[in-house]
């Protein structure tokens, strides 16, 4: 039904109406002349800086935004009536002289011919947010710390305690606040612990483990203790495991040949499961951090990105309407004066007409490129995909290689064979870990500077990357180099943890080992395919492909238990 003709009868005062919207605001408001001098203020201006309303009226804009001061106020003033609309984050002052940081819109207004300055700001809550699932971060980093069934300290490089866990503070009957600070050996219990952190802090290698005799308690205590550096070798972490009831049975079992034989194989392997599992531990703990810490600089980076993109758009349009412009005006003006025309050819006009636009868009895909690296960033390390849920793998796979590209681009031939693959049900940031390793393993195999010799110096890298639905519910993918290969004799053994083909000092050997047991835990399999590196007779029959298989699965049913 069409609207019928208003009745100026009923209509409201517009300026009434307005008003009261401006005082009701949530947003803070606050109007002010050229000046900078405020002539009015809503309630949630006074409520947010602690101000009554005459002396919010008594003041200047510039006198509460700490940024400004009255002799910046002018180039202030100049760049938002160029821009006639700024977003930016500041700091106020209040009336109590506290600091708030709030996110500022600010307008250029012009009525009755006169122009007008209006401001309306927000308190920045998110920051609290922010700082909240910090808090919480750490309160569940510190909850899994806990809850290790072992000792588990952080030692700086300088031999001091950081931290304790909940089970090593009550082994002594002492909070873990009493351990932070206090030199390595206060307790005085264990010369063999301090003796082994001192050496691995010392030395070179980033991963130690050993058998330490401890005294707890005034009893003789016997720890696997592993150690493994973070920070860049500042500090470690170490974790202890009580095998001291294993270490008096081996006493004992040394009275019998064959019995300590078979004790000492069961023993043997025990150690090489508990192995796995500190090195899982350490992994995982590393991975979490890392993951933090890159997903809080994709969130920090995203934010002035999208400000430059979306502002790229308005500079193009200027930068087009000015060059215009400068047309128009040498089509109406022929005859340039002679100044004008000696500073025309010493700026060189034309190149710059040409070369601008260019730039612009050189920006705008340098920007572009930023936002996609960004949301690679995130969607390979954001902490909310830790829970089992439906995963696109390939996209997974496309995130580890955007952050991987500056490894590839320019120096191998990335070869991509998607078949559209359906959602699987797993752990996506654990399967992003295993698309990460296998990746950065062939790039290392195929940019192997001895690989590029002889008979194979025509030869380019190459790195293919294939995806497919197998029968049964199951997808592959499958990576594949043209390095050297790996020998037979060590195909076996390369999903060991710490075994590693690389030279000393580049590979820890947990890789792999980290990539086996993801894939097994998502019930699914992971083999290797490589050539002899011997048989170098042409590009492709060599080097090394890797096949992972995963069931689709259907449901949180499906969740490794």
């Amino acid at each position: 039904m069409a609207a019928g003709p208003l009745n100026p009868a009923k209509m409201p005062n517009l300026g009434q109406l307005a008003q009261l919207s401006l005082d009701r605001m949530a947003d803070a408001v606050l109007l002010s002349d050229l000046n900078g001098d405020i002539f009015y203020a809503n309630d949630a201006a006074c409520r947010l800086l602690g101000y009554d309303r005459p002396q919010l009226l008594q003041g200047q804009l510039w006198r509460i935004d700490c940024a400004l001061s009255q002799e910046d106020w002018p180039h202030y003033l100049d760049r938002l009536r160029q821009q006639e609309v700024l977003e930016h984050e500041a700091v106020y002052r209040c009336a109590n002289q506290d600091s708030i940081e709030v996110e500022v819109t600010t307008s250029y207004l012009v009525a009755d011919e006169s122009a007008y300055h209006c401001t309306v700001f927000r308190y920045l809550s998110e920051r609290a947010s922010i700082a909240r699932e910090v808090q919480r971060a750490k309160d569940q980093l510190r909850a899994v710390l806990d809850a290790v069934p072992g000792l588990v300290s952080w030692i700086s490089q300088d031999g001091h305690y950081l931290g304790v866990n909940r089970h090593l503070a009550a082994s002594y009957n002492m909070p873990p606040d009493a351990f932070v600070g206090k030199e390595l050996g206060f307790l005085k219990n264990s010369p063999e612990f301090v003796d082994f952190v001192k050496d691995f802090l010392a030395g070179n290698v980033d991963y130690h483990t050993q058998l330490v005799e401890a005294n707890v308690r005034g009893q003789p205590r016997y720890y696997i203790t592993a150690a493994q550096k973070y920070d860049q070798g500042r500090a470690t972490v170490v974790v202890g495991v009580d095998v001291s009831d294993r270490k008096r049975s081996e006493e004992a079992l040394q009275r019998s040949e064959a019995r300590l034989l078979e004790k000492t194989q069961e023993l043997e392997e025990a150690l090489r499961e508990r192995q796995r599992a500190e090195s899982q531990l350490v992994q995982s703990e590393k991975m979490y951090a890392l993951g933090q810490m890159v997903a809080g600089m994709a969130h920090e980076i995203n934010n002035p990105i999208n400000f430059i993109y979306g502002n790229l758009a308005y500079t193009d349009n200027y930068v087009r309407d000015l060059l215009e412009l400068m047309r128009m005006y040498q089509e109406e003006i022929p005859e340039t004066p002679p100044k004008i025309a000696a500073e025309i050819e010493a700026v060189d006009l034309d190149f710059i007409t040409a070369d601008l636009p260019k730039i612009v868009d050189s920006m705008k895909l340098g920007a572009e490129r930023i936002l996609k690296l960004v949301l690679s960033l995130r969607n390979f390390s954001r902490l909310d995909e830790a829970q089992f849920k439906q995963a696109n793998v390939q996209e997974g796979i496309e995130s580890a290689l955007a952050i991987l590209n500056h490894r590839i681009q320019g120096k191998i031939d990335l070869i991509k064979q998607y078949e559209p693959l359906p959602k699987i049900y797993g752990y996506p940031a654990q399967l992003n870990q295993v698309w990460m390793n296998l990746l950065c393993n062939a790039i290392d195999a195929v940019l192997d500077p001895g690989l590029r010799d002889g008979s194979r110096d025509e030869s380019k890298p190459q790195i293919v990357v294939r995806t497919k639905v197998l029968k049964g519910d199951r997808i592959l993918v499958a990576i594949r180099d043209n390095g050297r290969g790996i020998e037979p004799s060590l195909q076996a053994k390369i999903f060991d943890p710490f075994f590693t083909t690389k030279p000393v000092g580049t590979g820890t050997g947990l890789g792999l080992s980290i990539c086996y047991q993801i894939i097994q835990t998502h019930h699914g399999r992971i083999r290797v395919v490589s050539q002899d590196p011997q048989n170098l007779n042409s590009d492709w029959e060599t080097g090394t492909e890797f096949l992972v298989e995963l069931p689709i699965g259907s449901s949180q049913d499906d969740a490794p238990k």
